[in-house]
């Protein structure tokens, strides 16, 4: 069977939520439609562009527009009617999420299990072809998926399932995300295979590209998420708040709170973001504050702003810096840089680590992580010891905190390329601490698969900062900046660890990705290091 993103799954994972009672009633039954060959429910079912009858649903829209929560809403409904085939959630800050080379294995390794007949097929394609869970997306598709649902259908009746993929911009290769598609593409040219995709994303290049120059439009069908109609997304946004509200009422025993009035204003603010909405939730009820009618107050007064700025966003962003400023009202020089290693790490780490694992990597002091975001938990996920890693609430803020027109308080944000290099010389310092039979197995003739404990042992001799490290420097490196000082850590690191490194990437099963990293690395130094080497042998 191929190696599978467990946690990419609909059901993994504790922050993916279903849409809230009687909203998106109109988009959910527009989507239920399409993939049941049905006439709409309601009056309301929306307008799509392409195909009614294509392979594909595509919905479009903007960063916090809900996309992930009606594709939650859209796996949990077919899982329950038996219909859902496969899910696979991208997500930036998972490295399993992130990458395309994982998308088609872990679609195959569900629909193994979904339909047993499957699994023969695939595992005869991972046997003649053992390198198929790192070759191009297309050939992944072609073996693990077409070929053995081909043989399927020829022996077996083959009922209609789904295969929801959330978020594909999120993926690591902005410009591979099309390759996913142009695969697709390939797909449905085929003719009607028993299975249809459900995807969604934001309007980015590499995905817009991927569905109109592959013609997979003509296969598609389109919802372009922010542009329906206005009283639509109001409604929806009213009965969220609404409720929300109204549990946090009872939760401080507030009575009938807050006013209609002040609902109204909320949802006009919320410029039909969903995130807009949630996020003002979880401010108004932080348990730090412990004061759901001032912190409704803090954003009523704080949030309206006078622009001509026509961005969607503009609300949110302003939201996003009342939180902040909230949180670090008289920020000294102590707290700004303390935050910006934080919380600008937590936004562009490759893969989330807890607390401890963050305070490990920057050498920073116990619970150091948790007290710089004591107040920010209307943004970030800060869970209690040993119960998972710091996640942002959404990706709309790690769009909002690396851009200076939209973060335009100089106290908060972080540049990306500085804040990445940063990053990859705490990773390439940490390596240095590697030593050799880090796992002390004893005999290094062993095979990782004769050792018997080495989950344990891995655990208990590389933490999960090393893990980390070894995983991801060359990203970080890649994505950031460079300056004399980090070539020196980077030479000292392939001088003296190289061979360190490449065993613990063997023993946690990511040898494959050594040599890319290598790649990538060399790509990014090759120019700075010839002058830099000159620099040293003339000095």
């Amino acid at each position: 069977m191929p190696r599978h993103a467990r946690t990419a799954l609909f059901n993994q994972g504790s922050k993916r939520v279903e849409c809230a009672n009687n909203t998106r009633i109109e988009i959910l039954d527009t989507i239920y439609g399409w993939f049941d060959s049905e006439a709409p429910r309601t009056e309301g079912a929306l307008r799509t562009k392409g195909n009614p009858q294509g392979q594909i649903f595509w919905l479009d829209g903007i960063a916090g527009t809900g996309k992930s929560t009606i594709a939650q809403t859209v796996a949990c409904h077919y899982h329950a009617t038996g219909e859902l085939g496969a899910s696979f959630f991208c997500s930036r800050d998972d490295a399993d999420c992130s990458n395309i080379n994982m998308i088609f294995p872990t679609i195959a390794y569900q629909l193994c299990l979904l339909v047993p007949e499957l699994r023969e097929h695939v595992s005869d394609a991972m046997r003649k072809d053992p390198d198929l869970p790192s070759a191009l997306v297309s050939m992944q598709l072609e073996r693990l998926i077409v070929e053995p649902l081909e043989a399927v259908a020829r022996e077996h009746a083959f009922l209609r399932c789904l295969v929801v993929i959330d978020a594909l911009d999120e993926c690591k290769d902005d410009k591979a995300t099309s390759t996913i598609l142009s695969a697709l593409a390939v797909f449905t040219a085929r003719g009607r295979l028993p299975l249809q995709f459900f995807i969604t994303s934001r309007p980015v290049p590499a995905v817009e590209r991927g569905f109109h120059l592959t013609g997979l439009m003509k296969d598609t069908n389109a919802l372009v998420l922010h542009n329906i109609p206005l009283d639509i997304s109001q409604k929806d946004i009213r009965i969220y708040l609404t409720g929300r509200l109204s549990a946090i009422a009872r939760s401080f025993g507030l009575g009938p709170w807050p006013t209609d009035e002040a609902i109204a204003q909320l949802v006009e603010r919320s410029n039909e973001l969903f995130i807009f909405a949630a996020t003002i939730a979880n401010f108004i009820e932080d348990q730090n504050a412990s004061d759901p009618v001032d912190q409704l107050e803090i954003v009523m007064v704080k949030t309206y702003i006078e622009s001509p700025v026509t961005s969607p966003h503009r609300q949110l962003d302003a939201l996003y810096l009342v939180v902040l400023r909230e949180a670090f009202p008289n920020i000294t020089e102590r707290q700004r840089g303390r935050l910006q290693t934080v919380l600008g790490t937590i936004v562009l780490l490759f893969d989330s680590l807890d607390p401890e694992g963050l305070e490990a990597l920057f050498e920073l002091g116990k619970n150091t992580v948790r007290t710089t975001l004591r107040h920010l938990h209307s943004i970030v996920i800060v869970p209690d010891a040993g119960d998972g890693p710091v996640r942002l609430v959404h990706p709309s803020f790690h769009d909002f905190y690396v851009d200076r027109e939209r973060c335009d308080d100089m106290n908060f944000g972080v540049s990306s390329r500085v804040q990445h290099r940063s990053i990859a010389e705490r990773c390439l310092r940490v390596l240095d601490t590697l030593r050799p039979d880090m796992c002390e197995i004893g005999d290094p003739s062993l095979c990782n698969a004769d050792v018997t404990d080495l989950l344990a042992r891995i655990a208990t001799h590389i933490p999960a900062h090393v893990r980390y490290a070894c995983r991801h420097w060359a990203s970080h490196l890649s994505s950031g900046d460079i300056d004399d000082t980090l070539l020196d850590v980077l030479l000292r690191f392939c001088s003296r660890q190289l061979l360190n490194w490449v065993a613990v990437m063997s023993l946690v099963g990511e040898l494959s990705g050594t040599i890319s990293a290598l790649q990538s690395a060399r790509r990014k130094v090759q120019v700075r290091l010839g002058y830099y080497i000159f620099a040293k042998w003339i000095g």
